[in-house]
């Protein structure tokens, strides 16, 4: 029945793979409750799946993306990295991706600080690349060891350059040059996860980043990852992703999302 189970349940993932969505989610970012280890611990993700975007146009596109992260004592560090190839149909191809780095001291307490930096770049928006260095406090809660909760707010600084090459004709402006935007953000945001069976997980999260001079403006995303184990280091993925920017650099659309599913590969020490 197990078996029958896990069957039924991989192809159940396979036929409603186009209502999730990619996310930027490090995976491997959990709550840890267990006791502080003075040796080194090492754990990854790798995962790659076909994914399908819709903006102006539908895109069709390959990704990979890996999740690592170093646990020593009271240290966390995770590296986390996503690279994908956009094909629209014809013969453009796109590049999208980041390197996001994360470092959690005292990270099992339930409020502890995080600091971050990260490098990103979207040409299917025209995001030539995005800079941003920040910190957080962070408030972890876990259920009977069945889900967790996580609240964090704290502020990032980031250095934005676009072009116009998603933008609609009518709305390129005479002789356009690349626009570059400065901007120090509130980031605040929250995280539900569980597991709805012993060989599945599910999270949810939304963010929500205002620059401090135009607070009711911001940009909102909300990020649902669901997998199931299909043996001890395989699991399929599902995300959802989507993005509301409220005054884009450039005025593309204000709402964009992705779709995806993913084969995962779990290792660690």
């Amino acid at each position: 029945m197990r078996f029958l189970y896990k069957i039924l349940t991989v192809i159940v993932l396979m036929v409603t793979d186009t209502f999730l969505a990619s996310a930027q989610i490090i995976n491997i970012d959990k709550i840890d409750t267990t006791a502080y280890q003075k040796k080194a611990i090492w754990n990854g993700i790798a995962a790659s799946g076909i994914e399908i975007d819709k903006e102006k146009a539908t895109l069709f596109d390959g990704t990979s993306n890996l999740d690592i992260s170093l646990q020593k004592y009271k240290e966390l560090f995770i590296l986390s990295a996503s690279d994908r190839f956009t094909y629209d149909g014809t013969t453009s191809f796109l590049n999208t991706g980041y390197v996001h780095l994360r470092w959690r001291h005292d990270y099992k307490s339930q409020l502890h600080t995080e600091s971050f930096v990260q490098y990103q770049w979207d040409e299917n928006r025209g995001m030539i690349h995005r800079y941003l260095g920040g910190a957080n406090l962070r408030y972890n809660f876990w259920h009977r060891q069945e889900w967790e909760m996580t609240f964090a707010t704290g502020l990032f600084y980031e250095d934005e350059l676009w072009d116009y090459r998603a933008v609609d004709s009518a709305k390129i402006p005479p002789n356009p040059t690349p626009q570059h935007s400065y901007k120090i953000r509130s980031n605040t945001y929250m995280k539900w996860e569980g597991s709805p069976t012993k060989t599945s997980n599910i999270s949810i999260i939304i963010f929500y980043q205002a620059p401090f001079t135009d607070f009711l403006n911001p940009r909102i995303s909300m990020n649902v990852n669901f997998s199931v184990d299909v043996s001890k280091h395989f699991a399929l993925g599902l995300t959802f992703s989507g993005l509301y920017d409220a005054k884009p650099v450039v005025p593309i659309p204000h709402f964009y999302y992705s779709l995806a599913n993913t084969l995962t590969f779990k290792f660690g020490s």
